[in-house]
């Protein structure tokens, strides 16, 4: 530890500002911890804390009214420092003890020396104690010795992370979260909506596996629920809905026979497609005179917009069983959804999603990760259509998942807004990543501003992160204060 200053006038328990001694304003930088030595009759309480909203200020220097150091400069002087003052706001993170940390709450003493914390010293092992805690691979910004912990306990209580395209994303997600989900002794799946940002960096191992969406079957109900949002709610037709559920009975077997007698260069999604459109048709034609002919002509809205390459993501075989199967051979499967569309994809995500949300129904603890990147996609700020059913069932997962050792983490580039992921899904996630964020989440309520600011943390900090940094807050961070966190790429995944 180095003395670097002591706390100037106005502190209370949760608040002070340090002022720095003769030179350290070129040394000392924010996001630095510090400690706070507090006498109270004859003990000394050590608070540790984190520097945050540096000043510094010459009162010889006001840009708003006329002095005559501001005189000499105008003609190309070099106004005296004498009455330079440098300083930092402290965010107390609370009070070191045998057990642990404790809340303050003395008030910090003017005059009180404070200390900056050098990498021998770890403050991260203070915080720790009496928990039960994992380590990752990231560590406090400027200090690699000090890796960052999380409570383990709290790993099922659910993740965000958040950042605009190129903040880190993708890498922190997959060298810093899933190395920290398989120490703790889960499994992993990875919705990979692009098939860009985790897929081509998974290799078929032992280990790991990349199963692309075309090949997965989904369950009948989320079929029905994806033509429904294909053909605009089946052309508001009940007839043709209860003709397309018909269909759809022993749908796997339908697709299998389909490309068993597809020949050589033919589609077997165009087959199967014939199909449907003669079974709705017939039916159609098998109605009375009175209800014939509106369903002849919701059949034909309906397949002027359906086309042959709309049931490609629905002609897997591999059951959503199977996949979460593999897991007790595997520790990671990722889900390359590319191939598909929008529909298709959520399509899958509820087939999945139903399977999981009855085991952990049934009583069964899952200890399982899954992986949502785009999240918005899944749960928009304002869903329609079948992003109504993927978002109730996001929330269904997480008010059941904390009990069942399943940890949701969704991945997004935004907060809030068009962005950002819906506020009754937000509010389920406890513990979150906050990289470089858009402008549109630096004001107003709900943002990722809203969300830090009280912890000292200002827009223009936020907006100007580099890549690979992000603020750590919520339940899994061990520290009640977010702290600022990298990550070196050491390796391939």
């Amino acid at each position: 530890m180095r003395l670097v200053g002591r706390v100037a006038d106005g502190s209370t328990e949760s608040s002070a500002r340090l002022i720095l001694m003769k030179d350290f304003e070129k040394r000392v930088a924010a996001e630095e911890l510090v400690l706070i030595e507090n006498s109270v009759e004859g003990k000394v309480s050590r608070i540790l804390g984190v520097l945050r909203e540096g000043l510094g200020k010459n009162e010889f220097l006001s840009a708003s009214s006329y002095r005559p150091d501001v005189a000499y400069m105008k003609l190309g002087g070099e106004p005296s420092g004498a009455r330079e003052v440098y300083s930092f706001a402290i965010k107390p993170i609370g009070v070191v003890t045998e057990e642990g940390l404790d809340q303050n709450r003395l008030i910090i003493q003017p005059r009180a020396p404070v200390y900056i914390l050098e990498d021998e010293d770890n403050p991260m092992e203070w915080i720790v104690r009496g928990l039960d805690v994992i380590w990752t691979k990231a560590y406090i910004e400027r200090h690699e010795s000090w890796r960052v912990p999380v409570v383990k306990n709290f790993i099922p209580y659910h993740v965000g992370v958040y950042g605009t395209t190129g903040s880190g994303k993708s890498w922190f997600t997959r060298h810093i979260l899933v190395p920290l989900y398989i120490d703790a002794g889960y499994k992993i799946i990875i919705l990979d909506w692009s098939g860009t940002d985790y897929a081509p960096y998974y290799q078929n191992t032992d280990v790991t596996e990349v199963i692309r969406i075309t090949d997965i079957a989904m369950d009948e109900e989320s079929i029905l629920s994806y033509f429904e949002d294909k053909t605009f709610e089946f052309a508001k037709n009940n007839n043709l809905r209860d003709a397309f559920d018909e269909f759809i009975e022993g749908w796997t077997g339908k697709v299998e026979k389909v490309k068993e007698v597809a020949k050589e260069g033919s589609r077997p999604e165009e087959i199967l497609y014939k199909m449907i459109k003669n079974h709705v048709e017939n039916v159609a034609n098998s109605l009375d005179t009175r209800s014939k002919q509106p369903a002849l002509r919701a059949a034909r809205r309906v397949f002027r917009r359906l086309k042959p390459e709309d049931l490609v993501p629905l002609m897997g075989t591999i059951s959503v069983e199977e996949v979460y199967e593999r897991l007790s051979e595997k520790r990671m499967i990722v889900i390359d959804m590319s191939s598909a569309l929008s529909e298709g994809k959520l399509g899958f995500f509820l087939s999945l999603s139903n399977y999981l949300y009855g085991l952990m129904e049934a009583g069964m603890n899952l200890n399982l990760a899954l992986i949502i990147d785009e999240a918005p996609q899944y749960a928009p700020w304002s869903p329609k259509g079948i992003q109504e059913a993927s978002t109730e069932m996001i929330k269904n997962l997480a008010a059941l998942g904390r009990k069942r050792m399943f940890n949701l983490t969704l991945i997004s580039q935004g907060v809030k807004g068009e962005i950002g992921i819906n506020a009754a899904v937000r509010r389920n996630l406890t513990s979150n990543f906050f990289g470089r964020i858009h402008p549109l989440d630096a004001s107003g309520e709900g943002g990722a501003l809203e969300w830090l600011a009280p912890y000292g943390i200002t827009a223009d900090q936020l907006l100007q992160l580099k890549p690979g940094r992000f603020y750590f807050t919520g339940l899994m961070n061990p520290s009640p204060i977010p702290l600022l966190i990298t990550y070196k790429v050491r390796e391939h995944v």
